[in-house]
């Protein structure tokens, strides 16, 4: 399995940081940036090889894949990253996704029991969602039906819409089919949308089952009010995660 890691926005709404760093630069409170953080727990459970697109500040990820010279990097730069959504970063990468993926956000944070538990899951192909988390305003939800993702937006608020996060395993046939719509969306100039519109148009037929992480922790830090909460919140889940793992 491959893991596949999208880096390729601004980050604007994390103030004077983002001015000279990338989003994913942001440490926690044992000093470890997000980035590194990931990278350190996909290793941890035998991930070797990763896809990185970029757009800004590519030397920062570089710099921090450097500190994991057992592990495969191919990094995939977005030239035009401030123009174009992650779609057009996917659609850049395509060459390197023919394997099983691990799909997620460069702004995720999430715990190692998490990742384990969704690796060693029996179901091939799962997205994360919360069926206990009140529906966030601006960010994703997922439409759950029959235990698969069959919808995600940021749009829809219905009784079976729940908070979702955009960490996605797929095997290597349902991941195909996903870039396949990111292509044709590309080449009909639809480049500024979600990875998730073109995903849409297939989700139905697709049997990706919806994961809880209802016991787990997996959260985005968009600006800086998130950073504060998030690296609180982590440190009591990796506390329990070292008992288990270390």
């Amino acid at each position: 399995m491959k893991a596949v890691i999208f880096n390729s926005g601004l980050g604007n709404r994390m103030g004077d940081f983002t001015k000279n760093n990338h989003k994913s630069m942001a440490r926690l409170k044992d000093g470890e940036t997000i980035f590194h953080r990931q990278i350190r727990l996909l290793a941890a459970e035998g991930i070797t090889d990763f896809v990185i697109t970029t757009g800004p500040f590519e030397e920062q990820l570089k710099s921090e894949a450097a500190d994991f010279p057992q592990l495969n990097f191919t990094f995939v730069r977005n030239d035009i990253y401030d123009k174009t959504n992650y779609i057009y970063s996917m659609y850049l990468a395509r060459e390197y996704l023919n394997d099983d993926l691990l799909f997620f956000h460069g702004d995720l944070v999430f715990n190692r029991k998490l990742l384990h538990d969704v690796l060693a899951c029996e179901d091939k192909n799962t997205a994360t969602v919360n069926f206990e988390k009140a529906l966030p305003e601006k960010d994703f939800k997922g439409r759950v039906k029959d235990g698969k993702v069959v919808e995600v937006s940021i749009k829809i608020f219905d009784e079976d819409c729940y908070a979702f996060q955009p960490f996605y395993k797929m095997d290597k046939y349902t991941a195909a089919a996903w870039i396949g719509k990111v292509v044709e969306f590309i080449h009909k100039g639809e480049d500024k949308c979600y990875a998730e519109n073109a995903l849409n148009e297939i989700f139905p037929a697709l049997n990706v089952r919806a994961f809880s992480y209802v016991d787990y922790f997996i959260d985005e830090i968009d600006n800086l009010e998130d950073h504060a909460r998030v690296t609180a919140e982590i440190l009591a889940y990796d506390e329990a995660d070292a008992k288990i793992f270390d």
